[in-house]
This record gives C-alpha cells, sequence and structure tokens, in this order.
C-alpha cells in the first residue's frame, strides 16, 4: 500500500488501525467496510466517511480481465506476485 495517495488522516489512520472496520484492497483499489460476520465480505465505500473526497474507481473487473486475458486461473496458485498489490495497475513488475 505504499503508494496510497490517502484522502485525509483519518482515512490513513482506519485502514492501518486493525480494531476499525475499513479496509484498503490494494489489488482491485478498493476501499470498504468490513461485514463483521467472520468471512472477508466489505461494502464498497465510493466516498472517503470523513472528508467526503471521492475514492478511486475499483479495478476489479479490470484485474479479472486481465488476468483472463494472461490465461491465468485467478483463484489459482499461479496468480503473479505482483497481482497481489498495485504493481499491476502501476506498471511496477517485480520481474
Amino acid at each position: 500500500m505504499t503508494s496510497t495517495k490517502w484522502c485525509c488522516a483519518e482515512m490513513k489512520h482506519a485502514v492501518e488501525d486493525p480494531d476499525i472496520p475499513i479496509v484498503y484492497v490494494a489489488k482491485f483499489r478498493e476501499f470498504g467496510i468490513r461485514v463483521l460476520d467472520g468471512g472477508s465480505s466489505k461494502i464498497l465505500l465510493r466516498f472517503c466517511p470523513w472528508s467526503g473526497t471521492k475514492l478511486p474507481d475499483s479495478l476489479r473487473d479490470a484485474w479479472f480481465k486481465e488476468l483472463d486475458h494472461r490465461g491465468i486461473d485467478p483463484h489459482g496458485d499461479n496468480v503473479p506476485e505482483e497481482f497481489c498489490d498495485e504493481r499491476w495497475y502501476l506498471g511496477k513488475s517485480g520481474t
């Protein structure tokens, strides 16, 4: 998450504090509120709850499309490391 541009100090604090149910999923560029049911579900945030700033659009669909284009099973064990964070859309490959 080193390249994330935080919209405000409160959002940065919330994502970094494990006791606050705000999450950032770097590979999808998504911010969300964890659903506290023991699973991994979240409610997508489109605006910062503190500053009202519009958050970046999700790249979830683009992530799956790029993996499909490369013939990679997104649920398999062979997903390249750069697809596990923001490197794939920032063009910073580890290879």
